[in-house]
């Protein structure tokens, strides 16, 4: 199994931690990392500790749709592998849709994102916050407030325009935000939560009168924050559920990465002789509806002198 780690725009050793500790509770017994170094050849010194610390054998320094090859085919130096996990911009989830089937992969994971849904009783400031957050990661992150307040809606925007004034990566937000981020105010509630069951976002925030009255309206959604403390960066570091999470509205289909991603079953089927001599003649139905005459045959041929 190999984990790809993002490094072109920012360090993430909690990637690191997300895609590795569930590979390692499964038992998975080989463990490698692909991330980019920086222009200086090195990787950052937290994504090597944290790395080391989850237990990883070997880190390669290289990213990109590049890394996502060699790890699914094999090079000279970089062994082939049988899943890849991991985040990465759009030439990392494109290269990951590309080799699947080669390889299994989590999922194909676009840019971060996060929906907000507030009513008046929300604090702008705070829901700012939270979607600059995300608009941080990446210029094609997307942040979206849905709301139904119009008040809200208007101190939102203006919290927003304080705070890129003395954000350092305001540049990669203002141009996030540009692309992405929009604003949505919905008549009703009921509108908001289906706008927002249609969106499916990654990192979902309840920022309501009653969250987990409402969260029970949520069908689609890759993580859910309920209340006004549980930002999505404490999910990011220390929450506990992965952050490794579904994408540009596949979270109708996809769910977290989790242990289960490192976990594959194989069916057993047993019988005895007298549990098949009581079903085999509606076995042989079924194969003969189906006009597989070699499968009526394999169960028949176990029964045929009984049967004369």
């Amino acid at each position: 199994m190999s984990s790809y780690v993002p490094g072109g725009k920012a360090a993430y050793p909690s990637s690191v931690l997300m895609n590795v500790i569930p590979a390692q509770v499964a038992g998975v017994p080989d463990i490698v990392m692909c991330t980019p170094p920086g222009k200086d050849g090195k990787v950052t010194p937290t994504t090597l500790v944290a790395a080391k610390e989850a237990g990883v054998g070997t880190v390669y320094k290289v990213g990109g749709a590049q890394a996502i090859a060699a790890m699914a085919f094999g090079t000279e130096s970089l062994p082939r592998v049988d899943k890849i996990t991991g985040p990465g911009n759009i030439f990392v989830a494109l290269a990951k849709k590309a080799v699947y089937g080669h390889v299994s992969i989590d999922s194909v994971a676009g840019p971060s994102e996060v929906t907000v849904l507030a009513d008046e009783t929300a604090n702008a400031r705070y829901v700012a916050a939270d979607l600059l957050s995300q608009a941080e990661h990446d210029e094609m992150a997307c942040a979206i407030l849905v709301t139904t307040s119009m008040r809200v809606a208007e101190e939102v925007s203006a919290e927003i325009d304080g705070f890129l004034k003395t954000l350092s990566r305001r540049d990669i937000i203002k141009k996030s935000l540009d692309n992405f981020g929009r604003i949505l105010v919905a008549d009703t509630m009921e509108e908001a939560v289906r706008a927002v069951n249609e969106i499916a976002p990654e990192h979902l925030e309840l920022v309501t009168r009653d969250p987990f009255l409402l969260m029970t309206e949520i069908k689609n959604a890759g993580a859910i924050f309920i209340g006004e403390y549980s930002s999505e960066p404490f999910g990011d570091y220390f929450a506990g559920p992965n952050h490794v999470l579904p994408t540009n509205g596949t979270a109708k289909f996809f769910s977290a990465l989790s242990v289960d991603d490192f976990i594959k079953k194989t069916s057993i089927i047993y019988s005895s002789g007298e549990a098949l001599r009581a079903l085999h003649e509606d076995v042989e139905t079924f194969a003969k509806a189906e006009g597989l005459t070699a499968h009526a045959n394999s169960i028949h041929v176990r029964f045929e002198e009984e049967d004369q």
